[in-house]
């Protein structure tokens, strides 16, 4: 373990309608590395630069804002990463030895590393976690075809064992979401070499299925956000624009387009956006267009890295989606990681109905997810001018229009009795329309009793006001702490 090389968040390159972009450096300029998340650490792992193979490891600290390094037991590229039950894995690659088995698992309680070995060695394969186990799929073994090996790791047990995709695979994308991971694309030995097979494996029946994209492609990006698997862009014969999504609360398949085609795209998730980042439009021209879906609104947005580049690490830690590294035409290997920090929460029951003023009463928050940073302010746009209101907060979602009113209480519980509901209405918390706002003392949610807000819990926040003689309420906003 290398001393902390320490780090600072620099320049604002976006304020977008949707959150702000911030950047930093990783230690050491690289691409073709691998990303993943522990608790509040995200690490950035291995890579290549200017054709030397490193095992370098950046941890960046979410609750501090600070970097550290490590290293990995055998310097590589084309590795892939995933965590479960507290540990962060790197597995396989390649170096200028050949390929590798190796895997390097970290473990965020003790701060400590420890090494394990895949059953084949294997680069450009992808790693998953599902049903509180990582899943090591497919990839280049060295010969033809492409492997169709799975090692699968249980940190409760510290014991692997191997399964099999349907079909062999390499170059491909994996999402997750609740006990379902998907596995897309890629490369196959068979006709259509470049295929559209997606193979959905249900941790909690252990069973496969099959689905297909719309159209075959590999070096796509894949993640899944709010119920909704996306996998975007990649390259066939020619370079993809394509969206293909499926939401599994309707079990439907649609499709999109991104703002520009392009492969080895980086994707992640953050609060309610899947976040689409970079990649090359064609072999020597890269792109810094980034497309983010909201997933509260269905819509779709762009804005742009601080320059082009591909290959990148991206992974999500306490509410900040992060693109590390990659390759950029004319300057190689980079060390830049652009950050991206959505507005905070995830907003439901949007629109709220409308009020006297014409329009819907909007919720927002500013601040920070992190408890320990208490730096948590409520905002309430679009009321009424000159009515007064007041926050709510409660544990769980829900839907009811109480008597008299023109809006809808979005937390569950009965109009009467609420106890469940908490009312910021103390001296001094009282807001007036058009606008307003409340600093919030996490120490201190005013249930009954009062309730401090602990890390890994989600709470959620509406405001209600007075309406020209009945009462209405603004869209809610749901927050997940770290």
């Amino acid at each position: 373990m290398h001393a902390p090389h320490l780090a600072t968040l620099t320049l604002l390159l976006t304020a977008a309608a949707s959150g702000q972009w911030t950047t930093a450096n990783l230690s050491q300029a690289r691409t073709q590395l691998a990303a993943t998340s522990v608790g509040t650490t995200a690490l950035f792992a291995g890579g290549i630069h200017q054709g030397t193979h490193y095992a370098t490891v950046d941890l960046y600290d979410a609750s501090t804002r600070t970097w550290s390094t490590a290293t990995l037991s055998a310097a590589r590229s084309e590795l892939a990463a995933a965590s479960a039950g507290g540990k962060a894995l790197f597995a396989g690659g390649r170096n200028a030895n050949g390929l590798l088995s190796r895997v390097d698992i970290y473990d965020a309680a003790s701060g400590t590393w420890s090494t394990a070995e895949l059953s084949i060695p294997r680069r450009q394969l992808v790693g998953a976690s599902v049903g509180g186990r990582v899943f090591f799929a497919g990839g280049d073994d060295g010969s033809w075809p492409p492997s169709e090996r799975i090692d699968i790791y249980d940190p409760v047990t510290d014991t692997w064992t191997t399964d099999t995709l349907p079909r062999d695979r390499q170059q491909l994308a994996a999402a997750t979401w609740g006990d379902l991971t998907m596995f897309a694309g890629g490369v196959h030995s068979q006709g259509p070499v470049i295929t559209a097979f997606i193979d959905v494996y249900d941790a909690a029946t252990s069973t496969w299925s099959t689905a297909e994209l719309s159209a075959g492609r590999q070096r796509l990006g894949g993640t899944a956000v709010a119920g909704v698997f996306l996998f975007a862009g990649g390259s066939e014969y020619a370079v993809s624009d394509v969206v293909d999504l499926f939401d599994t609360a309707t079990e439907q398949w649609t499709s999109t387009v991104l703002s520009e085609a392009r492969y080895n795209l980086g994707a992640t998730s953050v609060g309610s956006f899947a976040v689409f980042a970079g990649g090359l439009r064609r072999h020597d021209e890269a792109t810094a267009a980034v497309d983010l879906y909201d997933a509260s609104s269905g819509t779709w947005s762009t804005t742009t890295l601080s320059f082009a580049r591909n290959n990148m690490g991206a992974t999500t830690v306490a509410g900040q989606a992060l693109f590390a590294g990659g390759a950029a035409p004319g300057l190689g290997s980079v060390d830049t990681v652009d950050i991206f920090e959505p507005e905070l929460g995830v907003r439901y029951c949007s629109p709220a109905n409308p009020n006297s003023s014409g329009v819907p009463g909007r919720i927002s928050a500013d601040g920070s997810l992190l408890v320990a940073d208490q730096d948590l302010t409520l905002i309430a746009e679009d009321l009424p001018a000159g009515e007064f209101g007041y926050f709510l907060v409660g544990s769980n979602q829900g839907a009811f229009q109480p008597p008299g009113s023109q809006g809808i209480l979005c937390l569950t519980c009965g109009f009467q009795g609420c106890s469940g509901i908490g009312r910021f209405s103390q001296a001094g918390l009282i807001i007036q329309g058009p606008t307003g706002s409340i600093d919030v003392d996490l120490t201190s949610l005013p249930l009954s009793p009062p309730v401090g807000v602990q890390p890994g819990e989600t709470w959620n926040f509406q405001c209600w006001f007075r309406d020209q003689g009945s009462n209405n309420f603004t869209d809610a906003l749901s927050v997940t702490f770290f």
